[in-house]
C-alpha cells in the first residue's frame, strides 16, 4: 500500500505564512543577474510511506476474503472517498466499516501483536483466578511503568541479595562496634532533617555505611567522616540539589575539611565499585502499602515508615534481612499494631513472603519497637512525633504477636 502527502501549492493562502517562492543561498545569480528562484511543481511529495516495501514471511500470507486479495486491494490509490466506497461494496459489512472507520486489520500472527511478555497477561490471568486487584493499575501511567512493575520488583528482589553487607562485618572492626554505629546513624538522621533529603537518602547512605564497613577497617576518629562522605556520595545520587561539601564541613563542626571529606568520597567510590543504585526498604515499602491497601498519609503508612527507621539504627536487624523481608515485617506489625488484619492474599502475591516467612524479623521488629521509647538515641522517635508523619511514634506497640498467625 503506498500512502503520499502532498503540498497544494495552488490554493495557498497567502496570510498562512508560506512564501510562494524560495531563493537560493545568498550570492547564487542567474545569466541575467537576479537571484535564481526555484521552480515549484504544482505538487511536492514529502514523503512516502511502504514504497515497494517487502513484509515478512510471517505476516505477509494472503489472506482471502469473498476471493478478493487484500494486497490487491491495497494496490488502488483512488482518493480516500472512492476508496472507502469500493473497499465497503467489495468486503463484508463488519470489514468495510473497520476500513471505513480508519481501524487497521492487525492479523494474528502479525509482528504488531504485543508480546505476551510485554503485556503481562500472565500475571493478569494469576490475579483473576486468585481475585487478587491488580494494584498496578491504580499507579501512574507515565511514572508508575505499570507493564513493566512485576518486572523491576522481581530484578530489586536479586540485586538486594547481590549488595546487601555482609551480616558480620562489625565482629571484624576493631576500633569500632555497634553502638557507635547506631549514634552515628541517629547523627545521620538529624542532619537530612536539616537539609529537608529525601528518605530515600538516608537509606542509601546507611546502605553505603555498612558496605563500606564490609570491606574497610575504620578507626572511631573516622567514622564519622565516613558518615558525612556516604551521605554526600548519596544526596548527589538522589537529591536536585544536593548539598556542598562545605555544608558538610559546617555540620561536623570544621572536624574534618573539604580536602578530607572529598578523599573520603574517592575511597567510598572506588571500594564500592561505583555501585550505587541499589535496593532499600523504600523501594520495596511503597508497594506493599499499595498491596496492603493503605491510603496515601495515612497512620498505617507512617508507622510502617517509622518502624523501618528504626531497624535501621539497629545493627543486628539492619544487616540480618534484606530489605524486602524488613519493608514486608513493618507493614505486617503496623497492621498488627492497628488491630487489623496482619497480613492478605495480596500482600504474599506481592511480596513473596508467607507469614511464616516474617516470624523471626516480626518479633525482632517488636523488640525495637518496645525499647524506642527508653532508647538512648531518639532522632527518629522526634521525627515521626510530628504532626506531619502523624505523631505514630506515640502509638504504644503491641504487647505480644497473639494476632500473628
Amino acid at each position: 500500500m503506498s500512502i503520499q502527502i502532498f503540498r497544494d501549492t495552488e490554493n495557498i493562502n497567502p496570510n498562512a505564512g508560506f512564501p510562494k517562492e524560495k531563493k537560493f543561498k545568498r550570492g547564487v545569480t542567474g545569466e541575467d543577474g537576479k537571484p535564481k528562484v526555484l521552480k515549484q511543481n504544482k505538487r511536492v511529495a514529502l514523503s512516502t510511506i511502504c514504497q515497494n516495501r517487502v513484509q515478512p514471511s510471517r505476516a505477509a500470507k494472503d489472506r482471502n476474503v469473498n476471493n478478493i486479495q487484500i494486497k490487491d486491494v491495497c494496490d488502488l490509490k483512488p482518493s480516500f472517498k472512492i476508496f472507502s466506497d469500493v473497499v465497503q461494496k467489495s468486503f463484508p459489512d463488519d470489514i468495510g466499516q473497520l476500513y471505513k472507520k480508519h481501524e487497521p486489520i492487525i492479523p494474528k500472527d502479525s509482528p504488531m501483536v504485543l508480546s505476551p511478555i510485554l503485556s503481562n497477561s500472565n500475571s493478569s490471568n494469576d490475579l483473576k483466578s486468585s481475585f487478587i486487584e491488580d494494584i498496578d493499575l491504580k499507579t501512574d501511567p507515565l511514572l508508575g511503568v505499570p507493564e513493566y512493575a512485576h518486572d523491576i520488583h522481581a530484578y530489586l528482589k536479586k540485586a538486594e541479595i547481590k549488595f546487601r553487607p555482609k551480616p558480620n562485618y562489625m565482629r571484624k572492626q576493631v576500633d569500632i562496634n555497634a553502638s557507635m554505629r547506631c549514634i552515628l546513624v541517629d547523627w545521620l538522621v538529624e542532619v537530612a532533617e536539616e537539609y529537608q533529603l529525601k528518605p530515600q537518602t538516608l537509606f542509601l547512605t546507611i546502605n553505603y555505611i555498612d558496605r563500606f564497613l564490609s570491606f574497610m577497617s575504620v578507626r572511631r576518629g573516622k567514622l564519622q567522616l565516613v558518615g558525612a562522605a556516604c551521605m554526600l556520595v548519596a544526596a548527589k545520587f538522589e537529591e536536585i540539589y544536593p548539598p556542598e561539601v562545605k555544608e558538610f564541613v559546617y555540620i561536623t563542626d570544621d572536624t574534618f575539611n573539604a580536602k578530607q571529606i572529598l578523599g573520603m568520597e574517592h575511597l567510598i567510590l572506588k571500594t564500592l565499585s561505583f555501585d550505587l543504585s541499589v535496593p532499600t526498604c523504600r523501594d520495596f515499602l511503597n508497594r506493599y502499602l499499595a498491596a496492603a491497601a493503605a491510603p496515601a498519609e495515612s497512620v498505617l503508612q507512617f508507622l510502617s515508615q517509622y518502624l523501618c527507621e528504626l531497624v535501621i539504627v539497629d545493627n543486628d536487624a539492619a544487616v540480618t534481612y534484606l530489605p524486602s523481608m524488613i519493608a514486608a515485617s513493618a507493614v505486617c506489625l503496623a497492621n498488627i499494631t492497628l488491630k487489623m488484619p496482619p497480613w492478605s492474599n495480596s500482600l504474599e502475591h506481592y511480596t513473596g513472603y508467607k507469614m511464616s516467612d516474617l516470624s523471626r524479623c516480626v518479633e525482632d521488629m517488636l523488640t525495637i519497637y518496645k525499647a524506642s521509647l527508653k532508647h538512648p538515641q531518639q532522632a527518629i522517635q522526634s521525627k515521626y512525633k510530628a504532626p506531619k508523619c502523624g505523631c505514630v511514634a506515640e502509638i504504644p506497640p503491641p504487647e505480644n504477636l497473639t494476632n500473628f498467625n
